[in-house]
């Protein structure tokens, strides 16, 4: 039986339906079509924009480099989201070698973009969390063809140059520093993820009204996956990409202590690095801790596998190491948990407070936590199962009200048409200002 709160959704959604089909063209950097983190938030801020009744397009400069490349395809479609990686492969270059690889991506996507704007008019280019480098020129381009412009972020890129580890990193670092500067004020419309996001480019648009923030996304209806198992044993799902936003190394320590008072579980852990020092590592971890027996590493897998995984799981476990990274994104693992109505043990970072509360919604540990504060938080789960149903309940509702598709559709429709607008009163400015002058 359908609540009121879910029929309010669905006016909501049904009223994003917009008069006019829009040909909406996102430039981004992803794992497509699998992929998380990043990825993920990148893919339902296209399928929403599709959901809203819009053609979109991805046009994908070139792998991120986490997902290994034989679950990568050049080419293809994502629900009724085409993309395309630029260059025609999945392979990327790594270190200086990137350079001369970045420019040619952006030489290809500025004749790209030509291509479709005079077989089809775009209508809306949507930057995805680029850098100066290709944000840029083809915004110049877009603005010389009429084309209004999205930038979206979703995290803090900037680190002071001194302080990174090779003369490539120093150059990114560079690069997101510059395109932070210049590029936000040349936009129709920026989106940001969270609070911190919107006080750092609130300084960096012309007009405030502009800057937007959308949360995390989720299909809710992809991750119902009904109650959770009754297992004799619990089960604990970890996934991520075990790097240095992960909060790895407590949780495995964690675990050892919950051993130690006699408590039974199984750990799975989904997820891969690009760096095999990563693994490694954690590997060495898991034997000198002795949890060999009750913990399992999967490697990377689908979104797919993901989801049964979710679907087999009692408690899910979210919790990131305290970084500026950390503190101005919003997790995307964090909301499918939520969504998926298991309970959910995460970091209080950022703006993971303004969504959950804990011992209602999520259990919540400090953003500087302890190995002893992660098994507490376990600890209460695995022994009450009652307490875990109440809570998966509970962040279910959090997650339909907030980071819903459904919930997202209305609010990005309402950006993309201020962005078009906008951009349509500039460029008729511009025109009577350039008759003027001709007269």
């Amino acid at each position: 039986m359908r609540t009121a709160s879910d029929l309010c959704l669905q006016d909501a959604f049904e009223h994003t339906q917009p008069s006019q089909s829009l040909n909406v063209v996102f430039v981004t950097l992803a794992d497509l079509p699998e992929g998380g983190g990043s990825t993920s938030r990148l893919k339902m801020l296209a399928k929403a924009t599709s959901e809203c009744g819009h053609k979109v397009t991805l046009l994908n400069e070139h792998a991120s480099g986490c997902a290994p490349t034989q679950v990568l395809k050049a080419a293809g479609n994502i629900g009724k989201v085409e993309y395309k990686y630029i260059l025609g492969s999945v392979n990327r270059k790594f270190g200086l070698q990137s350079i001369g690889f970045k420019l040619r991506v952006v030489s290809a996507l500025a004749k790209e973009i030509r291509t479709r704007h005079a077989a089809k008019k775009i209508d809306l280019l949507w930057f995805n969390h680029l850098s100066f480098y290709d944000t840029y020129p083809l915004t110049r381009l877009s603005q010389s063809l009429g084309i209004p412009t999205i930038q979206s972020y979703e995290d803090e890129r900037f680190q002071k140059a001194f302080k990174m580890r090779s003369p490539s990193s120093t150059i990114f670092s560079v690069n997101a520093y510059l395109a932070d500067c210049y590029c936000p004020r040349r936009a129709d419309a920026v989106i940001v993820i969270s609070r911190y996001l919107e006080q750092k480019y609130a300084a960096r648009v012309r007009d405030r009204s502009k800057l937007h923030i959308v949360p995390t996304i989720v299909d809710c209806d992809y991750w119902d996956v009904g109650p959770e198992p009754a297992s004799a044993v619990p089960v604990l799902l970890y996934a991520g990409t075990f790097s240095e936003q992960d909060e790895i190394e407590n949780v495995l320590v964690a675990l050892t202590l919950l051993r130690s008072r006699g408590r039974s579980f199984r750990l799975i852990a989904l997820g891969a690095n690009r760096d095999p020092r990563h693994a490694g590592k954690l590997s060495s971890k898991i034997r000198d801790l002795h949890l060999g027996d009750v913990l399992e590493l999967r490697g990377f897998v689908g979104l797919d596998e993901v989801k049964r995984e979710v679907a087999s799981s009692n408690i899910l476990l979210n919790v990131r190491r305290d970084s500026l990274w950390s503190r101005s994104g919003l997790s995307t693992k964090m909301s499918e948990y939520l969504a998926a109505g298991r309970a959910v043990v995460c970091t209080d970072l950022g703006d993971v407070s303004m969504y959950v509360k804990h011992g209602q919604s999520a259990m919540l540990v400090p953003p500087t936590t302890t190995a002893e504060e992660i098994a507490a938080a376990i600890d209460l789960l695995l022994v009450s199962p009652e307490l875990r149903q109440k809570i998966g309940r509970a962040g279910k509702e959090v997650a339909a009200k907030y980071f819903g598709l459904r919930a997202a559709c209305d609010k990005i429709e309402k950006i993309i048409r201020s962005a078009v607008s906008s951009s349509e009163v500039i460029g008729s400015q511009a025109m009577m200002n350039q008759q003027t002058e001709n007269a």
